[in-house]
């Protein structure tokens, strides 16, 4: 569960909300609520607003932010939640960096930095949102990807690199992906061929295949873009 999951489940069932409901106030599906509390689907900043609202609290980066008296002493023994009223939201990375949030938040994504996992945020970097989208991808469903292996070595992908991905479910076309095989989330050029199988391929120094059916992993994302910190 990630951390925003649990903010999220802890303070709606303080109010005695159940997910149907508030997934009802905010005209979505109760399994959307309960993908996001279990930490299986990434929140976007819109909708971690919408959320606030619906429970009338404050989600942010370091937690939760009390704007009714009545319910804050109740939950003030949480060193993630404190009352809006005496203390004002921080980012992680400074003042400097919430004022600059603030005042660009509708030109400029915050986007994620994960690891395989993608339980917690390890890092931010803003990206410019033109059309409502980034990098000509939905703004909700992109985020970066720490790579944590030396599986793609040989295509050039090195442990440490940041990959730009997007949410994906499936796959439409041969690309580079981030999936869930044998029990443990891996990075893997995959390959369509003939009916439900697929070619996986990765390269330590030398060039390995196999073949999977698509009932045989689960596809989290797709690796779009390479950025090589120096």
């Amino acid at each position: 569960m990630s951390r925003i999951g649990q903010d999220i489940n802890k303070v709606r069932l303080k109010k005695g909300m159940t997910p149907k409901q508030l997934a009802k106030a905010l005209g979505v599906s109760e399994r959307y609520i309960l993908d996001i509390e279990s930490g299986k689907k990434i929140v976007s900043d819109d909708m971690i607003g919408r959320i606030s609202k619906a429970l009338d609290f404050e989600l942010g980066p370091i937690g939760l932010f009390a704007s009714d008296d009545k319910f804050a002493p109740d939950i003030r023994k949480d060193e993630n939640v404190r009352s809006v009223k005496k203390v004002a939201p921080v980012a992680s990375d400074g003042p400097v960096q919430q004022v600059w949030d603030d005042a660009f938040g509708n030109i400029l994504k915050t986007v994620p930095v994960y690891g395989y996992k993608m339980d917690r945020i390890i890092d931010k970097k803003l990206l410019p949102i033109e059309k409502n989208k980034v990098e000509g991808y939905a703004k909700e469903k992109v985020f970066y990807l720490i790579i944590e292996d030396t599986d793609m070595a040989g295509f050039r992908i090195f442990k440490g690199d940041r990959a730009f991905g997007v949410l994906e479910n499936q796959i439409d076309k041969d690309g580079f992906f981030l999936i869930e095989y044998n029990g443990e989330r891996v990075v893997r050029q995959v390959k369509k061929l003939q009916g439900d199988k697929l070619l996986l391929v990765y390269n330590r120094g030398t060039l390995i295949t196999e073949t999977v059916s698509t009932k045989e992993i689960k596809v989290i994302a797709r690796l779009v873009k390479l950025e090589v910190i120096l």
